[in-house]
């Protein structure tokens, strides 16, 4: 049973592993495709989200400039008057103004900021006054720009998300941004001249240039006070502002405990705003993934069925397999006790036949040798069913030994001769096998007696036989070939004939007694040579089986 064992095995592993492999592969795949449609709609909301944060916040600066450009923009109004006008405003820490000669002049200094030796007045002025006459930012923009800011030379390279160090960058606000613009004055302009954590409002006229350095801390809480958007209460997750070199500026929302640290989306802000960042952390719970249950509860409930069918399938195949074993186990226990007295009763139908021989009884004679060839008969199923044990145990060895091919074939037919001339059977033997060979003389006999058995059993009504041996020493081989003119073999029968229990006919009336299993001891004991056991499929009379053997069996 071990060979059936095996193939129950993998009959089992495939019927398990296929459908678990392919439900895994497909929950896999949904997860994936919903996990990428949820990371799509969630990317789009936090863009959102962001582009709504940056837009307040420039919103805000833009209004700010727009009330630091209404300051001291009266008619008549110099750029000293306007300067110390925009000097009051509570988030001015120092005013200072530079004519078109080049001269810095500081209007006031509250002393709130010291500025780097980078960000001095007379620094900052001469920057600045390079970089818009070299952008000639005489002229006003022509018309509506979707940003109330432009960028003045080209932004700062970054490595990776961060700078390396901060740099200074202006922006210049559109005069045309509002229909009610206050910079008519020919030459007016206005922007903001910013780093990381500097910020200088400028004004430039035919006067010259009026510069106001911000308050940073002041400035920046009331653009951050103003976030979160007007309608939502906070953020269900982590909004965070920093500068570009990392510096942290600010943090909204909350962070709830199994979040994430690592910020999902970011956003660095338009001009003037551009060396800062707006990074997003979602909540843990802000985006659920509620695909996750169904797909896995569909997946887990086919791989428990799958189980479960396995296991049913596991259980009733080992039950089976359990009554074979014990029908076999019963099988060869009786076809063991049966050996002793069958011995016996050849024993003495053979001194029975000399007793008889010698008296000179034909019709005793002839009734023993019945008895002879159904003791023989016997004998073979007998062996036929141990055999069959054997190899289900995978134990069905054999013998070899030096043998004349002719000599043990020859024996064998004999003992079927007076049974098949008794039927009227048509016997014709052609022996031209080797005359020494390797192989157990016993498999032999008992293939050949398979063999015979079946043309009696099978193709009776033909009423003849052919029993050929064949010596092919340039293959290295000898053959035994068998016909009759029988009804053949079916042509989709001719593999599964070698399978146990297989019958030609299933017909409860068929008359043809046997245990089905005479083929497929034969072609074992022929593969064990090294040989092959074969239905000729040319063969158009009945059937021809041929029997190859190698001269040396394999070892």
């Amino acid at each position: 049973m071990s060979l059936q064992l095996r193939r129950s095995s993998i009959t089992l592993a495939l019927l398990v592993i296929t459908p678990v492999a392919l439900l895994a592969w497909l929950g896999t795949y949904l997860i994936r495709d919903a996990a990428r449609s949820t990371d799509n709609a969630r990317g789009a909301i936090l863009a959102e989200r962001l582009f709504v944060a940056e837009s307040q916040l420039l919103h805000d600066l833009r209004q700010f400039t727009d009330h630091l450009d209404v300051l001291g923009a009266s008619p008549g109004m110099g750029l000293e008057t306007a300067g110390r006008e925009i000097a009051r405003h509570p988030w001015v820490a120092e005013v200072w103004l530079s004519p078109p000669d080049g001269s810095t002049t500081v209007l006031e200094d509250k002393k709130t900021v010291i500025p780097t030796q980078d960000a001095q007045a007379s620094v900052r002025s001469s920057a600045l006054r390079e970089l818009l006459n070299a952008s000639g930012i005489n002229a006003p923009f022509a018309s509506i720009s979707p940003q109330p800011f432009a960028l003045l030379g080209s932004p700062p390279e970054s490595s990776g998300s961060q700078l390396r160090k901060a740099v200074w960058q202006t922006a210049v606000k559109s005069i045309h941004y509002h229909l009610d613009s206050h910079g008519t004055e020919p030459g007016f302009a206005s922007g903001w001249h910013v780093t990381d954590g500097d910020f200088i409002y400028w004004r430039q006229t035919s006067g010259g240039l009026l510069c106001a350095r911000m308050d940073g801390q002041q400035l920046g809480k009331a653009l951050f006070d103003r976030l979160p958007i007007p309608g939502m209460s906070n953020y269900p997750g982590r909004l965070t502002l920093t500068t570009l070199t990392g510096i942290p500026l600010h943090n909204w929302g909350r962070s709830e405990p199994g979040s994430d640290d690592v910020a999902v989306a970011s956003k660095t802000c338009a001009a003037p705003l551009t060396q800062w960042r707006l990074a997003y952390t979602p909540a843990f719970s802000e985006f659920p993934k509620p695909y996750l249950f169904p797909i896995l509860l569909g997946v887990g409930s086919g791989c428990l069925l799958v189980g479960a069918l396995a296991w049913t399938f596991f259980r009733e195949n080992d039950r089976e397999i359990r009554v074979a074993q014990q029908r076999v186990s019963f099988v060869n226990q009786i076809s063991h006790e049966l050996k002793t007295p069958l011995t016996n009763i050849r024993l003495y139908t053979e001194m029975a036949a000399h007793r008889v021989e010698e008296s000179g009884d034909m019709i005793g004679k002839r009734h023993l040798g019945v008895v002879e060839a159904e003791v023989a008969r016997l004998d073979r199923l007998i062996q036929n069913v141990l055999n069959y044990a054997r190899q289900q145990r995978d134990k069905l060895t054999i013998q070899p030994r030096p043998i004349s091919l002719d000599h043990v074939v020859g024996r064998a037919v004999d003992h079927w001769r007076l049974l098949l001339e008794r039927k009227g059977f048509e016997l014709h033997t052609r022996l031209l096998g080797p005359n020494e060979m390797t192989a157990d003389p016993d498999a032999i006999e008992q293939i050949l007696g398979n063999l015979i058995s079946n043309v009696d059993k099978y193709a009776g009504y033909g009423k003849w036989i052919s029993i050929q041996t064949e010596h092919l020493p340039e293959k290295g081989t000898a053959r035994i070939i068998v016909e009759d003119h029988g009804p053949g073999i079916p042509t989709n029968k001719r593999r599964t004939v070698f399978e146990p229990f297989e019958r030609l006919r299933s017909d409860l009336n068929e008359g043809v007694s046997g245990t089905g299993i005479g083929l497929t001891i034969s072609r074992e004991l022929a593969d064990l040579h090294g040989g092959s056991l074969e239905v000729c499929p040319n063969y158009k009379n009945g059937a021809r089986f041929i029997l190859t053997l190698p001269l040396q069996p394999k070892s």
